[in-house]
């Protein structure tokens, strides 16, 4: 298979990289630390989970190595419209019964959990202890350091883990495992991204991040609880004590079972290869991530992958936003964009994906407006912060309401809100007449259509695909061919007019907030073609005799399928010129369904290929072209 289709699809199922590094060693601090919040309680420092984009702080999707908050209130969400696609109940851990800010003390070796050279080397049997419930036995652990950027913390964020799942206390129902975002602290070479001024910003970093959990916890769908905590670290080796905010993630298997599903990692004895991603659920992805402005959320990272054995169908959560765009404009991803500049990107997002479904969740959405304000109002920010995210959550929910009135009007001009312009008609009457080549789509919102009209002449190799699906249509409107992953070549039986339609059916039409322009302009082509992409429109390769093919295209993959018959010693050669790229997949004839072909890049010159044919048989090889520097190259195929 193309490696770019490859990628394509390993992104839309379960994409997502993280990278770890060293960290060198500092000290803990003497003096214990605390600052006061803006109720004039002593409030200890902290924050900064921090993960920068590609770094992924935490694993990525489908191992949920750190995963955002929350749920919806303590109610499960309403079962009865068609389109909910899942139902997430309360916790029923007393860790998440109340949002008070829970005093928790914990005593372990803090000062190799912090400087330790690996998570691996970090560990250390920690005793806690909770002040809030009196005469409470301590609760004993291993705590480990965990975290991939914020590894590198002075300190480290961490995970509890116990030798068996807790009943009677507060970490009951969440597991042997549980994960702590601390407030990160100065270390001797931090990143600027993970760096602050003050221990009382990266305190505030640490209560926005919370804050955004605690907004989407509102809202009943697939996210983790958070719980903050009033952590006083006793250093056992020295005695030392500083007390800082963090704060409880809930596990992201927990998360999944009361939202009716398994977590990705947890599967057992389940067919993936049957599995599908829900578009419901993905649409609902995007929409959070763009909600909480979550630029690093894009290309798969920051994930908790989900499924429903039932429906075989997989269920993203998003998590980790340290570095949203509503908190850190500063951060890369976010580019300094103000908050009124990523609403209208928002808008135009929106604008792009409106469909039913989509107006579905904004309604359940805008039901929660007073709740998430709450959340915001609640929270133990400084007043700047308190301004920010009401400015946020005011400019966002206003979007929505006045989008919300834009069902219906999608082919309104004078409702730029709610228009968008369709570029080719979607009606045979309506389609644009264009000549056999290569052309541009804007396939959406979801439900578009575009049609080309095309005349074609009888008995000719044609051959048609692109990067949205495809059908071929004649003059009577039944389809003749189709196309999707593969380019299809074909031979019309009658000279006309013929159709060509594209369209991506109800799904996501553009994932991401601000897509690149292929992500938008699909292409779309339908060409003369020298040797076809099928069996039955095959060229037949004759040894000893050479044959000369071509590439077509120059936004596209033209791919040229040739049958081969090989013997003991078989000697091939493709000779590639006026390009620097190409592929080329063979495969046995009579090999059994799950034998992958084998593969090999082309580069201009000579590229002997013999070795690809390992036994005598019949095999079919496809050359395709691949997207360089240079296109539309040409080749000879030698078969001896």
């Amino acid at each position: 298979m193309n490696q770019a289709r490859l990628i394509t699809l390993a992104t839309l199922l379960l994409p997502g990289f993280a990278l770890s590094g060293a960290c060198s060693s500092e000290p803990p601090d003497d003096s214990k630390q605390s600052i006061t919040d803006s109720n004039g309680d002593e409030t200890p420092a902290g924050n900064g989970d921090e993960t920068p984009a590609g770094n992924g702080d935490e694993t990525p999707a489908g191992n949920g190595d750190e995963t955002p908050a929350g749920n919806g209130d303590e109610t499960p969400a309403s079962t009865s419209p068609d389109w909910q696609a899942f139902t997430c109940h309360a916790s029923k851990s007393p860790m998440f019964q109340s949002r008070d800010v829970l005093n928790m003390r914990i005593s372990a070796d803090f000062t190799k959990l912090n400087s330790a050279p690996t998570k691996e080397e970090s560990g250390s049997q920690a005793v806690i202890e909770l002040s809030d419930e009196g005469g409470a036995a301590p609760i004993t652990a291993n705590i480990i350091a965990r975290g991939v950027s914020r590894f590198h913390c002075g300190v480290r964020p961490f995970s509890l883990k116990f030798e068996e799942k807790q009943k009677d206390n507060i970490f009951a129902h969440l597991g042997k495992s549980v994960k702590f975002v601390t407030h990160c602290g100065d270390r001797e070479g931090l990143s600027p991204t993970l760096k602050a001024d003050s221990i009382e910003t990266y305190e505030q970093r640490l209560l926005m991040e919370d804050t955004v959990y605690q907004v989407l916890d509102q809202l009943q769908v697939p996210s983790l609880k958070t719980r903050l905590v009033r952590l006083t670290y006793h250093d056992a080796p020295t005695g030392k004590e500083e007390t800082h905010l963090a704060f409880v993630r809930e596990p992201e298997d927990e998360m999944a079972e009361r939202c009716g599903m398994v977590e990705w990692e947890d599967l057992s004895g389940v067919d993936t290869s049957q599995l599908q991603v829900d578009q419901v659920g993905l649409l609902l992805l995007n929409l959070l991530n763009d909600f909480v402005i979550q630029y690093d959320g894009i290309e798969g990272k920051n994930l908790v992958a989900m499924v429903d054995p039932d429906r075989e169908a997989i269920f993203y959560a998003p998590y980790d936003f340290d570095l949203v765009g509503v908190s850190r404009p500063d951060y890369v991803a976010n580019e300094g964009r103000t908050l009124e500049q990523n609403r209208d990107a928002f808008a135009d997002w929106l604008r792009r994906n409106q469909s039913p479904t989509l107006f579905d969740q904004i309604d359940r959405m805008l039901a929660r407006a007073d709740q998430m304000q709450r959340a915001v109002d609640q929270a133990n920010m400084n007043e700047e912060n308190h301004e920010v995210f009401s400015r946020w959550l005011s400019l966002y929910l206003g979007l929505l309401r006045d989008f919300r009135a834009c069902e219906g009007h999608t082919d309104d001009p004078s409702r730029p809100l709610c228009h968008v312009e369709d570029d080719h008609g979607n009606l045979p009457d309506s389609a644009s007449v264009v000549d056999p080549g290569e052309w541009s789509a804007r396939i959406e919102p979801p439900g578009d259509v575009d049609m080309f009209a095309v005349d074609l002449q009888a008995n000719t190799l044609y051959s048609f695909g692109g990067r949205v699906p495809l059908d071929l249509l004649d003059a009577q409107q039944n389809v003749v061919a189709s196309a999707s992953e593969r380019t299809v070549s074909f031979k019309p039986s009658q000279t006309g007019t013929y159709y060509l339609r594209a369209s991506l059916g109800e799904q996501l039409v553009s994932s991401p907030l601000l897509p690149s322009p292929e992500e938008i302009e699909r292409y779309v082509s339908l060409y003369t073609d020298d040797h076809g992409a099928s069996l039955e429109t095959a060229t037949t390769l004759e040894a000893g005799k050479a044959v000369e093919g071509k590439w077509e295209l120059a936004r596209g993959e033209d791919e040229d399928w040739f049958l081969v018959s090989a013997g003991a010693s078989t000697s091939f050669h493709i000779v590639l010129r006026d390009t620097d790229s190409g592929l080329i997949e063979v495969s046995r004839r009579d090999a059994p369904a799950d034998e992958l072909p084998l593969e090999e890049f082309l580069r201009e010159g000579d590229n002997d290929l013999s070795s690809l044919f390992e036994q005598p048989g019949e095999y079919v090889v496809r050359v395709i072209q691949l997207l360089g520097l240079r296109v539309n190259g040409s080749y000879t195929v030698t078969l001896q």
